[in-house]
């Protein structure tokens, strides 16, 4: 229950957001959402998209949205390099409940402890993976190129 009010509020805020957004010049809304396109892995027909959001203070919130998800819960991890080349974790995500399909996560550092910027997200060599769930993480069923290797 408590996903579903956040999930509330996170939709709220980002409906508020975007007709603040109406008020302001096309450059500045246009730099303050960006969007990537998740695809499917093998034969998973999941898809999806992430979503990063400039914060007020400075943070970025990522927001996860799939289709077609299993009953699991589904870790989620921004990792470094594209997806061709693989890469280690950067960025631990809230995983995505199997009933809403989505999750939402305030990003200001790596998990090492780096400070990252919208901006610099904008750029970062990365990619998302989404995963079966905590057992397998072996198993991807959907991932994207992020930042500077998104097509």
């Amino acid at each position: 229950m408590k996903k579903y009010f956040y999930l509330f509020l996170i939709s709220i805020s980002l409906l508020i957001s975007g007709c603040n957004n109406d008020d302001s010049s096309s450059d500045s809304s246009s730099t303050s959402v960006k969007v990537f396109t998740l695809s499917p892995v093998t034969n998973s027909k999941i898809t999806g998209k992430v979503t990063f959001k400039k914060n007020e203070d400075g943070s970025t919130t990522v927001l996860l949205e799939i289709n077609g998800s299993s009953t699991d819960v589904h870790p989620a991890f921004i990792y470094f390099n594209n997806v061709a080349t693989g890469g280690e974790i950067a960025i631990t995500l809230e995983p995505i409940d199997c009933d809403c399909e989505s999750s939402s996560t305030i990003i200001t550092t790596l998990d090492d402890g780096t400070p990252i910027t919208y901006e610099q997200l904008l750029k970062f060599d990365g990619h998302i993976k989404i995963h079966q769930n905590e057992e397998h993480l072996e198993i991807i069923i959907t991932q994207g190129n992020i930042g500077a290797n998104a097509n």
